[in-house]
């Protein structure tokens, strides 16, 4: 049915008519929804932009074979991912619904660990602000290490949103949708975007979502927080099956963080083992994760901002250190999350000499 007309009252008592329009390209449509994400958030609360056009490789090693629209957070640490399209692009019809299956199939398959947060930074530094200020602002008092960890062990479990917009929704695209949203385990919802434009250049934008049944909501609806697990039954859980050898190198780093005066624990999301630390000013740090990915990382993203790790030449030269130990890293990110294989803690040379260096790493944060 073709929308009819809207009315705006000007602050002069004016009647302006807004006809039915439709946008002028699809990037004018991308810089909008990126800068006004309430456009599409509807019950989700407000959004966070982590980035437009994010890559999305189809392989661990791989390069980014699709680019994503928009990539949001929400401010429970849902991932949305969101694909936009014109009415009169032909591929909103049915090859968007394949398209963005592919993107949230392979990003849930092949997401590192940090990389949502490293986004987010590269997002705010090339506007030409800073990340920190920004998460503040976004999470107030929420501890924003916390934050990010969630964000990642939601990803890797497919708890995402996936939304599609457009200036009009076809009927066909509607039933699909709502087809999806009863029977999957991530949220999928449209949002059509109605456009009227007034005869001074003024635009009016109208949302309407469109998916999220009753029967739906209620089955995704947050649950209650998880039963507490142990390390030993965490362990069996989600390494038991990748082999022995991740199993007692698991193991060995726990014994690793004790005999170095830490504390392991699992996170309340039962993403990952943290190792935890008391600061000399009090605080506890978390400089090392055990990860479902069976990667052990030297979780730089909590703690590069510590006095004794401010100058990235320590950074890269801890990491260096530790690539001479245990071979190449996940990744050479100063403030991200570079992760070796937990398996090779087997080894009791390359045991002795990382026990050594987290050593090292201590003395600095502390």
């Amino acid at each position: 049915m073709t929308p009819g007309s809207l009315y705006m009252v000007g602050t002069d008592g004016e009647l302006q008519r807004m006809r039915p329009s439709t946008p002028d390209n699809e990037d004018h449509m991308q810089m909008l929804v990126a800068r006004y994400p309430e456009l599409i958030s509807d019950g989700d609360g407000e959004l966070l932009l982590i980035r437009r056009e994010q890559a999305i490789m189809d392989s661990d090693m791989g390069a980014g074979r699709w680019s994503l629209d928009h990539l949001f957070v929400t401010r429970d640490a849902v991932p949305v991912l969101v694909e936009l399209k014109r009415a009169v692009d032909t591929r909103l019809r049915r090859e968007v619904i394949g398209q963005m299956l592919d993107y949230a199939a392979n990003a849930t398959a092949y997401w590192q660990t940090g990389r949502i947060a490293d986004s987010f930074a590269q997002t705010a530094l090339q506007a030409e602000q800073e990340p920190e200020e920004l998460l503040r602002a976004f999470l107030g008092d929420e501890d924003p290490d916390r934050f990010w960890e969630q964000v990642d062990a939601n990803f890797k479990a497919g708890r995402i949103k996936l939304v599609f917009v457009a200036d009009q929704i076809p009927r066909e695209l509607a039933r699909i949708v709502e087809f999806l949203n009863d029977q999957m385990r991530a949220d999928v919802r449209a949002v059509e975007l109605r456009w009227f434009a007034g005869g001074n250049g003024a635009i009016t934008l109208s949302p309407r979502v469109i998916g999220e049944t009753e029967r739906a909501a209620a089955a995704k609806r947050p649950s209650a927080t998880l039963e507490p697990v142990s390390p030993p039954e965490w362990l069996e859980r989600n390494l038991a099956a990748m082999g022995a050898d991740v199993i007692r190198g698991a193991n060995v780093y726990m014994s690793m963080i004790e005999r170095l005066g830490g504390t392991v624990g699992i996170h309340s999301s039962q993403g990952s083992i943290y190792a935890s630390f008391v600061g000399d000013d009090g605080k506890l740090l978390y400089p090392f994760h055990l990860w479902k990915d069976a990667h052990l990382s030297f979780t730089l993203r909590f703690i590069h901002a510590r006095e004794g790790l401010q100058d990235e030449d320590v950074r890269i030269r801890l990491l260096d250190e530790l690539v001479g130990i245990v071979g190449p890293l996940k990744t050479m990110n100063t403030k991200g999350y570079p992760a070796f294989p937990v398996a090779l803690l087997t080894q009791p040379s390359i045991a002795a000499a990382v026990e050594q260096w987290m050593k090292r790493v201590l003395d600095h944060i502390r």
